[in-house]
């Protein structure tokens, strides 16, 4: 099934992600270099909290307390603590968005920021491609073909927007890498998110066979889109992590 395969693969990218981060982040703390990640952090955590705390606010949970970043050396960055009402289906189901927030939001607000700061260029064309790219394949095989086909435009990407201007392109690299770098949920956020989807799935399972909603179409979009979109920026990823464990190995 297309939704199937497209979730899992978008799962494992995930994991990847959260894989590279730690690895770079035993990098820097073995080099003696761990505040390193601080640099990402001044806008990748606030993207990750206000997420969360914009899908609170959706799910109609009471927020209590937001820190959007914070540096006292301990490994969480930042939080949103709030509450909700265990009877309410409604706000169960938004434990489940909650906690996966960071994704939708950061994802997003990627392409956002790459509109805003090359206005003229097609991100939304590139994205667009993917998506309709990824609703094509059958296998993991096909997918590995799309990510390979995304390493080569992205690389043509990266020529053509430094010679429009190096420190445009910095600032752009960094913004991305920033977002990228602090995207995935973190162990409580995903255990909210799992008891959210218990919930979720039982509304969905009614919203199918009683109100006859195509769930399986809206998934499927949504679910290519933030595959397409986290296909394209995975190299800012993989570049930026090499960068600053080679700057810690590096610095005195």
């Amino acid at each position: 099934m297309q939704l199937f395969l497209l979730f899992t693969i978008f799962i494992g990218m995930l994991v990847l992600v959260r894989q590279l981060e730690v690895y770079a982040a035993s990098k820097l703390a073995q080099y003696g270099k761990y505040r390193l990640r601080y640099l990402t952090a001044f806008i990748g955590t606030p993207v990750h909290e206000l997420s969360h705390a914009l899908v609170c606010v959706l799910a109609r949970h009471k927020i209590h307390e937001i820190k959007l970043l914070q540096l006292n050396g301990s490994s969480q960055l930042g939080y949103v603590h709030h509450s909700f009402n265990p009877k309410s289906l409604y706000q169960q189901c938004g434990r489940f968005f909650i906690g996966i927030a960071p994704i939708f939001g950061g994802l997003l607000t990627m392409a956002i920021m790459s509109k805003i700061i090359y206005p003229h260029y097609g991100f939304g064309q590139l994205i667009g491609a993917n998506q309709n790219k990824l609703l094509t394949i059958s296998s993991v095989s096909g997918y590995l073909d799309v990510f390979a086909l995304n390493i080569g435009h992205t690389l043509a990407l990266f020529t053509e927007l430094f010679n429009q201007g190096k420190l445009k392109f910095i600032v752009w690299f960094f913004a991305m890498a920033s977002i990228t770098s602090h995207i995935c949920p973190s162990a409580s956020d995903m255990k909210g998110a799992a008891i959210g989807a218990l919930f979720l799935s039982t509304l969905l399972a009614f919203l199918f066979f009683v109100v006859n909603i195509n769930i399986y179409s809206i998934a499927l979009t949504t679910i290519s889109l933030l595959l397409g979109i986290l296909t394209m920026f995975f190299l800012v990823l993989i570049i930026y992590f090499l960068l600053i464990i080679v700057i810690a190995k590096l610095l005195p």
